[in-house]
């Protein structure tokens, strides 16, 4: 049932998506309602899916594919938050596309994986969840980071394209691209506190630098000095756009190898 709910989320996602590249073509405001209900709507039928889910587990969240799950789940709800709060739907032809290539994987891998005993305890799905927010926040802004790159390209090589026509200002997109990376930097600064505390129940494993740790650990620091760079040092545009999409592909590599270290010893740091 959960995983037919999950599919139905999966199929509304796909029509938003073919919707929303659509609008970055021709702007009307019917597609950008329709984007905007078909996203609500998957999201609706994926949070029952998760919750029935994770309920059926005890609350403790099993493999990959449900690390994908959720990873989709919140990058569109927060996309949808951002949609809502500064209608900017067009954002959605970037966002939706990369939530189904994420979510696409976690309904065909295995679901019956196991966790270890070392790492089943209560607070462990609020340690995962947040790890997953602030990965989801750092992909919306490395996509938003992404149309800046675009659109600045555009402006500098006085090509005024389609592109051009369509995506919000440079300014706006380096604004919204703060306001999210400092959610993701939150959010993994809590997962770096947290996943120590969850390692420690596994002596040996405290730190013991395998390469999700060090693609954690680099990318908040990248994440560190672009929230201080701006701060102190009024840093903006195309340097900033670079970084982040740097800290969010440090993250990537940590997200993909996190559950193997969940199944193996203990915490996601």
């Amino acid at each position: 049932m959960n995983h037919a709910l999950v599919s139905l989320a999966c199929h509304a996602y796909v029509v938003a998506a073919l919707v929303y590249l659509v609008y970055l073509v021709r702007q009307l405001d019917a597609l950008a309602t329709v984007g905007r209900v078909l996203v609500g709507t998957g999201l609706g039928l994926h949070g029952v899916a998760l919750f029935g889910l994770f309920g059926a587990q005890g609350g403790r969240p099993v493999g990959m594919a449900q690390g994908f799950s959720t990873f989709a789940f919140l990058l569109l709800a927060i996309f949808l938050v951002v949609d809502v709060r500064y209608r900017r739907p067009v954002i959605g032809a970037f966002i939706t596309p990369l939530a189904v290539a994420v979510l696409l994987p976690g309904l065909l891998l295995d679901r019956g994986q196991v966790l270890s005993p070392d790492v089943q305890r209560p607070l462990l799905p609020v340690h995962i969840t947040i790890a997953l927010l602030g990965v989801a926040a750092s992909a919306l802004a490395a996509g938003v980071a992404l149309m800046y790159l675009l659109m600045e390209r555009q402006v500098k090589g006085k090509r005024f394209g389609l592109l051009f026509s369509r995506l919000p200002s440079l300014e706006f997109l380096d604004t919204l691209n703060r306001q999210l990376v400092v959610v993701g930097f939150i959010a993994l600064s809590v997962t770096l506190v947290t996943g120590a505390f969850f390692s420690s129940a596994a002596p040996g494993f405290f730190w013991s630098w395998t390469s999700k740790q060090i693609a954690t650990l680099v990318a908040w620091a990248v994440f560190a000095a672009l929230v201080g760079a701006r701060s102190f040092g009024g840093w903006r545009g195309r340097r900033v756009a670079l970084l982040t999409m740097t800290g969010f592909g440090l993250l990537l590599v940590s997200f993909l190898s996190s559950y193997d270290f969940l199944h193996a010893s203990g915490g996601w740091r």
